[in-house]
């Protein structure tokens, strides 16, 4: 997230829904409200998973008067896969992602990428840690919280949060092969959201161009102000 950060005029606070266990709507407002100036307008900036908790709140609590999901709040996912499915899957990835050295999580999460960004390399980094009982790096998670929030996203089914009183843009990329689940969804995007998708670039773009995304979201937040 420092890349991005840093690009905007404005203080921010960064809040990662991993690090805690979120089983209920009423766990998922007292931690926003625990770290988030709730006295004061606020713009939820959210990424992927996060974009379900933001909208979430967003739809709940009247001073959140923007928001922007990146790649996230817009899924039902109950049409994409069944639950017990998601957390199966899940938990063999979390498995499948150790490795004895740190470059070989970086080449693994690029895959076939060409040339990238100094800032992407620096977040997949930052996403493992290394298990000192088990020799190996692995993804800096909490299975059960990750599991948590699987279920929390089915209970509180933000896709269909009412956005009346709330600003809110979309981000997300447009990819040249795009899956039928994921292009259905976007056609039904609530009207109410602003679209905007870039092109070549993937799902954690907002790591790979930062100023770029920054700079739309700056200038959007301006115009609707």
């Amino acid at each position: 997230m420092t890349e991005f950060a840093h690009c905007f005029p404005f203080p921010i606070t960064y809040l990662d829904p991993y690090k805690v266990n979120l089983e209920s709507a009423k766990d998922l407002v007292d931690w926003f409200e625990a770290y988030a100036d709730t006295n004061e307008k606020t713009c939820i900036i959210a990424h992927s998973f996060g974009g379900d908790l933001a909208r979430y709140l967003a739809s709940n609590m009247p001073q959140m008067t923007h928001l922007v999901l990146l790649d996230g709040g817009y899924l039902n996912m109950d049409q994409i896969l069944p639950l017990e499915q998601e957390i199966e899957e899940t938990l063999t990835y979390l498995k499948q992602q150790v490795f004895s050295y740190l470059e070989e999580a970086v080449a693994s999460e690029l895959g076939d990428t060409d040339n990238a960004s100094p800032a992407t390399i620096k977040a997949i980094q930052a996403s493992y840690r290394w298990n000192s009982d088990l020799h190996h790096y692995e993804l800096d998670l909490d299975p059960q919280a990750v599991l948590s929030l699987l279920r929390l996203r089915r209970e509180l089914r933000s896709f269909q949060a009412p956005l009346t009183d709330t600003k809110a843009l979309f981000i997300g990329p447009k990819y040249e092969d795009e899956p039928d689940w994921r292009a259905r969804a976007l056609e039904n995007l609530d009207p109410s959201l602003k679209k905007l998708l870039l092109k070549d670039l993937s799902h954690d773009f907002y790591t790979a161009v930062p100023k770029l995304v920054s700079k739309e979201i700056i200038n959007w937040i301006g115009v609707c102000s």
